[in-house]
C-alpha cells in the first residue's frame, strides 16, 4: 500500500481445546501476543508468519485447539477464521465472499497462501464489497 498502512490484522479469537502440554515459554509468549490485535503489511508478510517455525511450534501440535481471525486493517468487520492443525492451516470464510472455493482454503504452501490472502483482500477491500 502506498501510505505504508498495514493490510491485515490477526488476533486469537477462539479456544477450541486445551493448550497442548509442554508448550515452550516462547510459544506461550507468542500466544499472549496474538491475543492482542496484530497487523501485517502485506499478504506475503502474513503468509510468511502463518508458515513460520514460530507459528507452527505454537499452533500445529495436532488437532485444532485454537482459532484466529484475520481481517482488513481498514475495516475490522471484514474477517475470516483461521484454524491451524498439525498438517495445515484452514481459512474459513463465514461471509462467503467467494475468495475461497466452498468458502474454505487449506494452506500448505506459503506462496499459495499469499496468493489466496491477496485475492481475499482484493475482493473485500472493494468499496462495493458487502458482508452479511
Amino acid at each position: 500500500m502506498a501510505d505504508g498502512s498495514p493490510m491485515f490484522t490477526m488476533v486469537k479469537s477462539q479456544d477450541l481445546g486445551d493448550v497442548p502440554e509442554g508448550m515452550s515459554d516462547k510459544s506461550l509468549g507468542l500466544m499472549n501476543t496474538l491475543s492482542m490485535l496484530c497487523s501485517f503489511h502485506s499478504s506475503e508478510d502474513l503468509a510468511s508468519f502463518l508458515h513460520s517455525e514460530m507459528f507452527e511450534n505454537l499452533t500445529r501440535q495436532g488437532e485444532v485447539w485454537i482459532g484466529f481471525e484475520i481481517g482488513l486493517y481498514e475495516d475490522h468487520t471484514k474477517t475470516f477464521d483461521v484454524f491451524p492443525s498439525k498438517k495445515e492451516v484452514v481459512f474459513a470464510d463465514n461471509s462467503a465472499t467467494g475468495a475461497f472455493s466452498e468458502n474454505l482454503y487449506r494452506c500448505t504452501v506459503e506462496k499459495e497462501t499469499a496468493e489466496r490472502l491477496e485475492h481475499w483482500y482484493s475482493l473485500v477491500h472493494s468499496p462495493d464489497a458487502r458482508f452479511e
